[in-house]
This record gives structure tokens, C-alpha cells and sequence, in this order.
């Protein structure tokens, strides 16, 4: 089974750099060419701003590719043309192919050549290319990119990209090396290191919520790179788009859930910023999961804060079991009851309005439990 073997790839865990991924495309004949990209890096909120630019460009009358990571119900999501995930039979076909050239890709380098074997096929206008980690090693920096931008930048993945933020800001920006326009959000440290690298243009961003934030990135990025019709309907896209996990609000047997994929302690943060007036004397429960945290105790202070200031009726801690690493244990949290199973934690955790969070792949399973992972639920449009 072809899907065998591309979970099997998993095994050969993260490999940082572009040649195995420029040799398989090269003997594909280079299909990453075949449109021009607008690639994203960042730590927080560079796929809500894949979605709103993505949006706004099918709206503007573009054909687009959308590549994504990681997925939260199944794998043909993080491929979309025109918002749409690629059907099974695509996706398998294509894998074949990326079979029989393999010179030893990783899961994630083999989804990226997939997606660019499945744009040319459909013959898009543009791509919209999210990286998966970092920047200057990441596979998808082999697209032929027209405009780049950097989200929001926190001290994340240290081991790798280096422990400031100067550093990993290089490592992010490092996307434009061959491209004529960056833009990225105001940054407090290593802004003259870019500046003699790249020309860039800084966005300064008062205090909004995440899509807010995305949506002035986008806006900014598409102006950027000559995209103007694209540009004028950030605003709709912003409005319309379907962006599962961030912040989606969805209502399932009478009961209402708040699903939001905040990961790391600044995406913690802005998340409980914004959760709190929304919870603000009405009844919650906390579904709540977790990979490994580099400082655990900070990611989770956010919510111990908002937990001792609103107090949920219940809370439950739980492991997906489909995430890119092993969840940490339920009942390693030091709140809630555990309960390792995540269909068992819906079944048993009390309340009407329950907010989940701490994890994008517990996010998708909940969706998958939930029954809402049709591709009408994971378009953009």
C-alpha cells in the first residue's frame, strides 16, 4: 500500500537541507517552477496568513496551490487547489511516482514534491507555500518564490534554529535569499543583520487579534509583490475563510467548542488574550493536550492564570496519538482528570462550551470525532 510506505517515511524523522528534495525534483523536471510562490515563514500565525493570502487570491481570480503543514485530519489537506484538499486518488497516484525516484526523502519532503507534482498537473496561476520548519534548510525553499513574509517570530524549535531571536530571525528570512521581496513583523533584536541581507519591509502591528494580524501581513505581502486585486479583497478573504483550529468556533450535539492549535507559549499567550473575554462569566470546560514543551512550565502558565481567574466547571487532559511527536502524558499536566483516549474525553468531559487547546493534532482528532473532516469542512472557501 502506497500509504504504507509514505508513513513509513516518518521513520527517517527531519532532514534540514534541499538536496535530496532539489535531486527528486530535479529528476521530476522540475515541476516546483512551473508558477510563482508566495512562500511564508514564521512561529505563530503564518498558516492563517497562507489561508487569508490564498483566499484573497482565488478571489481575485487566481487558480491557486495552497501548501500547508502539518495536517489535522488527514494528509491531502496540506495540498489545496483553489481551497479545496486533493482527492485520495490524486494523492496516491502522485506518491507513486515520488516512489519510484526516492533518493531517501522524509515525510515532509515528500508531501512538498507531491503538492508541486499535483500545482503543475493543475496548471495554477500561484502558489502559497508555508514552511514547515524554519527557513534556509527548510525543502520548501525550493520554490520559485515572487514575495516572502515572516509572521511572528518567539523563541522556538532552539536545538535547531538557534536559542535568540536574531537567530532564528535569520533562519526565517533566510526564505528571500533568491527573492526581491520580504516582508516581516517588527522584530525587538537582530533587525540590522537582516536589513544588510535583505530588502525588506518592517510591519509594525499594534496589539489585534491573530487573524487581524495575519490579515495586515497578507495585505502587506501581496502589495508587496504586485498582487493588487489580490491585495483589495484581504479584507473578504479575512471574513469568508474557513481556517479549522484557530479559534474555530463549531457546534456538534448541542453542545458549542472553541478548537485552537496554539502550540508554544507566545501562541499560548495570544490565544488566552483573546480567549478571555470570551469566557468571561459564562460556563467552560478545558479539553486540553500537549507535545513536548522545551519549557513546559511557561507554556502552560497562560492557562493556569486564566483557569484560577475564570474557573472552568471541568477540565480534561488527553493525548492525540497521530501527532508528529508522542503527546506528553494526560496526567503529566498537574490539572484536570486524564483520560488518555480522546474520543473518551469528549464522551466524559461536562459542559456545554467547551474550549480545547494546546495541541493542533488533538485539535484534529477532535474534528475527526466530531465527524467534521469533509472537505467542505477543511476548505478554505
Amino acid at each position: 500500500m502506497i500509504r504504507d510506505w509514505l508513513e513509513g517515511l516518518r521513520s527517517r524523522g527531519i532532514s534540514l537541507g534541499l538536496e535530496t528534495t532539489k535531486e527528486a525534483l530535479n529528476s521530476l523536471k522540475d515541476p516546483q517552477l512551473c508558477a510563482p510562490a508566495i512562500h511564508v515563514a514564521g512561529s505563530n500565525g503564518k498558516g492563517t496568513a497562507c489561508a487569508i493570502i490564498s483566499a484573497a487570491l482565488i478571489l481575485s481570480g487566481k487558480k491557486v496551490g495552497t501548501f500547508t503543514s502539518p495536517h489535522l485530519a488527514r494528509v491531502e489537506e496540506r495540498i489545496r487547489i483553489d481551497g479545496i484538499p486533493i482527492t485520495p486518488t490524486e494523492l496516491d497516484a502522485t506518491l507513486r511516482v515520488i516512489r519510484d525516484i526516492d533518493p531517501g526523502l522524509t515525510f515532509f519532503e515528500t508531501t512538498w514534491i507531491a503538492a508541486c507534482i499535483l500545482f503543475e498537473e493543475h496548471d495554477v496561476d500561484m502558489m502559497v507555500v508555508e514552511v514547515g520548519l524554519g527557513g534556509r534548510l527548510d525543502a520548501t525553499r525550493t520554490c520559485k518564490a515572487s514575495a516572502c513574509l515572516v509572521t511572528s517570530i518567539s523563541l522556538e524549535h532552539t536545538d535547531i534554529l538557534g536559542d535568540s531571536i536574531r537567530e532564528i530571525a535569520l533562519e526565517k528570512a533566510a526564505i528571500a535569499s533568491e527573492c526581491p521581496f520580504l516582508v516581516m513583523k517588527e522584530i525587538e533584536e537582530g533587525k540590522e543583520d537582516i536589513e544588510t541581507l535583505y530588502d525588506v519591509q518592517w510591519v509594525e502591528i499594534e496589539v489585534v487579534d491573530y487573524r487581524q494580524e495575519a490579515a495586515i501581513l497578507a495585505e502587506k505581502v501581496l502589495r508587496a509583490g504586485g498582487f493588487e486585486a489580490a491585495a483589495d479583497r484581504v479584507p473578504e478573504a479575512t471574513e469568508v475563510i474557513r481556517w479549522p483550529a484557530r479559534m474555530q468556533r463549531v457546534k456538534n450535539g448541542g453542545r458549542e467548542f472553541l478548537l485552537d492549535s496554539a502550540h508554544n507559549t507566545s501562541g499560548m499567550e495570544r490565544f488566552i488574550e483573546t480567549l478571555a473575554p470570551i469566557i468571561k462569566g459564562r460556563e467552560w470546560s478545558l479539553l486540553f493536550g500537549s507535545s513536548p514543551q522545551t519549557k513546559l512550565d511557561q507554556f502552560l502558565q497562560p492557562i493556569l492564570t486564566l483557569m484560577e481567574m475564570n474557573p472552568p466547571i471541568d477540565v480534561v487532559c488527553t493525548e492525540a496519538r497521530n501527532g508528529r511527536y508522542p503527546a506528553l502524558a494526560a496526567d503529566s499536566f498537574g490539572f484536570g482528570r486524564s483520560i488518555n483516549d480522546v474520543k473518551d474525553a469528549l464522551a466524559s468531559i461536562n459542559g456545554d462550551f467547551i474550549v480545547s487547546c494546546g495541541s493542533l493534532y488533538l485539535q484534529g482528532e477532535i474534528l475527526i470525532a466530531l465527524g467534521m473532516d469533509t472537505d467542505h469542512d477543511l476548505s478554505l472557501l
